[in-house]
């Protein structure tokens, strides 16, 4: 397992380097360079069992003489700290804050081995690391680690610029490429099957909207239960497999499903487009795809394609091996169906969010919400032409989450837009129905029967894991699969004021060339000519979004019909609905100006990402604020749990002053 590492130092870590102490310019007694717990995660999957983690380096001693070191990282709370060496030689006279720490580790031994150097900002390496897109995240993390390939850019530029740190990038041989670059006649050019293996890898897909193409491939066969399995990559590895109970494939036919670009007759209601899902989305994952089949009244068939095998024989030659036993019970199939199996997959680049929970939680987390909002019409069994699909993932089954479905959510009638098309035998359409949601005032009343925390699920799924005011928009639905939501594709700019919206717009097939579907079904566009039918036909519900929201202010929630909201067992909003009326700004709602919410002098608590204590007292020019730190994840649970209820976080802030006048935080840090 090799990873390139990235990170700006920052003054606080150059106490490590000898030569910046001597020139005074140390501003911190630290002796150590930070390590992001997500990236030692990533790189280390035993590190949550560890407080050190051994490395030997090797690293300049002068611009020629490398030197190892036995160094190591050291856990700090969350996050780990990488001790063990601290150079005094004059060559590291250059560091100032904004050099480039650059790792490559090999994770696969013990210890680990490593290579590292430290750039100065006008040194050409930097530039040229930096300047590329494997540097991206280094916008939102302060560390990145790169698996791979994926930092395939910055070793050339690492073994470019020193080499007597860096081996070369691993590529193919000059001698192989000659070899097979020669075996093929002059008119015969087949693709370098490695190159287009890493072309097709990189097809913009994360694993939550990879799991999903996976699963459509399961919805084409008729599959009416699709097991997912997930198991923690620290017991076992990191593997994952997609079956189910549909027609299953003929061994021709499965053969045909690994191919490349297939082409094949598609069905209306086929999810599937271009020949590319299953391999682009497992390849995207995973350097190992193996798919076992059967269709009724055949026999078993296992395929494989291997990313070392393809780059060993340079030939697209498919494996015929049986599952190895570790996975064997995971892809038993009965009379018909098929196992999707992904082994060596790599390890989540995805930075990750907030530290309450563990890096494989959030993974698991962000696939269950992306499977039960794109498929919610399939789990509900409100999809055309199909019956209702169950899916599991690790033995939990999905529920629907309908963008749309909430009881007090206002319905409108349903629009056809006829697209321009170049035949005349079908005409591609799109079908519009707009929805107005209800306000946070009315939502807050209809979930007050429920605990805090199912309180805290059923908001954070009508939000759709976000911000309300991002789901608002169009929300294209695929043959009843969704495939992009929240936004308005430049209709419209977001407006607080009209976050209640969502519009639904279906379409099929015959549309997909129109709207330009992209590879992973992921994006569309709208053409111009539909563009003024869409926005007229989006006026009046906009409106009607507006109104309710304003409704909120006046201090009594409204259900879609007018009347006062019920409980979750009352009775969902009728047709009668809103009034399709235009308003404007500063306009009044039913003749009376909307009251202003008083100011209420209120300590606000939030959540930060690091700190030295559990929770830290703040005064700013927006008052008295409280931020807690993850050493306690209760406390955390606790505040995420009251995240909208003002009154109970002043209660919890005034219950925290008892606690630090007892000297608390500090005998729970000493714990810590």
């Amino acid at each position: 397992m090799k990873f390139t590492i990235l990170r700006l130092l920052t003054h606080s870590e150059l106490g490590m380097f000898h030569e910046y102490r001597r020139q005074g310019k140390e501003r911190a007694k630290q002796r150590a360079i930070n390590f992001d717990w997500d990236v030692v995660d990533a790189v280390f999957p035993s590190a949550k069992d560890s407080d050190i983690i051994a490395i030997n380096c090797r690293r300049l001693e002068d611009e020629n003489t490398v030197v190892e070191v036995a160094s190591w990282l050291k856990r700090q709370h969350r996050n780990w700290r990488f001790e063990g060496d601290c150079p005094t030689s004059p060559h590291y006279s250059f560091v100032d804050p904004n050099v480039l720490f650059a790792m490559i580790v090999d994770a696969s031994t013990t210890p680990a081995t490593a290579s590292w150097v430290v750039i100065p900002a006008d040194h050409p390496a930097h530039a040229a690391i930096l300047g590329h897109g494997e540097s991206a995240r280094l916008g939102k993390s302060a560390m990145i680690a790169l698996y791979g390939n994926e930092g395939e850019h910055s070793q050339g530029v690492l073994a470019t610029h020193f080499p007597q740190l860096f081996k070369e990038v691993e590529t193919v041989s000059v001698t192989l490429q000659q070899e097979y670059d020669s075996s093929s006649d002059d008119d015969d050019v087949p693709p370098d099957p490695l190159g287009l293996f890493k072309i097709l890898a990189r097809a913009g897909h994360n694993l939550p909207s990879a799991v999903a193409d996976l699963v459509d491939n399961s919805l084409s066969h008729g599959a009416r239960e699709i097991c997912i399995t997930f198991p923690n990559p620290n017991a076992g590895g990191r593997w994952m497999c997609i079956r189910d109970d549909g027609a299953g494939m003929t061994p021709l036919g499965l053969r045909n499903a690994m191919k490349i670009g297939h082409q094949r007759d598609y069905d209306d209601a086929d999810l599937g487009k271009f020949g590319y899902g299953l391999k682009g989305a497992a390849w995207s994952q995973a350097d190992r795809l193996t798919v076992v089949s059967k269709a009724a009244g055949d026999k078993v068939t296992t395929l494989t394609w291997d990313k070392d095998h393809l780059a060993k024989t340079r030939r697209w030659a498919l494996l015929t091996d049986p599952v190895a036993s570790a996975h064997a019970s995971s892809v038993e199939i009965g009379d018909s169906g098929t196992a999707v199996l992904l082994t060596q997959m790599r390890p989540a680049m995805e930075p990750t969010k907030g530290k309450a929970d563990s890096p494989y939680a959030q993974e698991l987390a962000a696939i269950k919400s992306h499977l039960e909002l794109v498929f919610h019409r399939y789990l509900e069994g409100k999809a055309r032409g199909r019956e209702k699909v169950v899916i599991r993932l690790n033995n939990d089954t999905l529920r629907a989450n309908n963008p749309m479905g909430h009881p007090l959510t206002k319905e409108y009638d349903q629009h056809r837009i006829e697209l321009p098309s170049p035949t005349t035998d079908k005409t591609p359409a799109l079908y519009v129905r707009a929805y107005v949601t209800p306000n946070e005032a009315e939502f807050d009343e209809y979930v007050k029967p429920l605990t805090p925390l199912e309180q805290r699920v059923e908001r954070e799924r009508h939000s759709l894991n976000g911000r309300a005011n991002d789901a608002q928009g169009l929300y294209f639905y695929r043959l009843d699969r969704l495939i992009k939501w929240g936004g308005w594709e430049d209709l419209f700019a977001k407006d607080e004021h009209t976050k209640l919206i969502r519009v639904a717009i279906d379409f099929d097939r015959l549309a997909d060339e129109q709207l330009q579907v992209d590879i992973s079904k992921q994006l569309v566009r709208l053409p111009f000519a539909i563009i003024k039918p869409l926005e007229d036909l989006i006026k009046t519900p906009r409106a009607a979004a507006r109104l309710r929201y304003n409704k909120k202010e006046k201090g009594t929630p409204t259900s879609a019909d007018g009347g006062k909201t019920g409980s979750p067992a009352g009775k969902p909003a009728t047709d009668g609905g809103l009034p399709p009326a235009s308003v404007s700004g500063g306009a009044t709602v039913g003749g009376a100006s909307p009251t202003p919410t008083p100011k209420k002098d209120k300590t606000s608590v939030r959540i930060v990402s690091s700190g030295t204590k559990p929770w830290q007292r703040k005064t700013g020019f927006k008052g008295e604020e409280v931020e807690v730190t993850p050493l306690v994840p209760a406390l955390v649970a606790l505040v995420q749990l009251i995240d909208k209820d003002a009154d109970a976080k002043t209660a919890l802030s005034e219950f925290l002053r008892v606690l630090e006048t007892a000297g608390v935080p500090d005998l729970l840090t000493d714990k810590a």
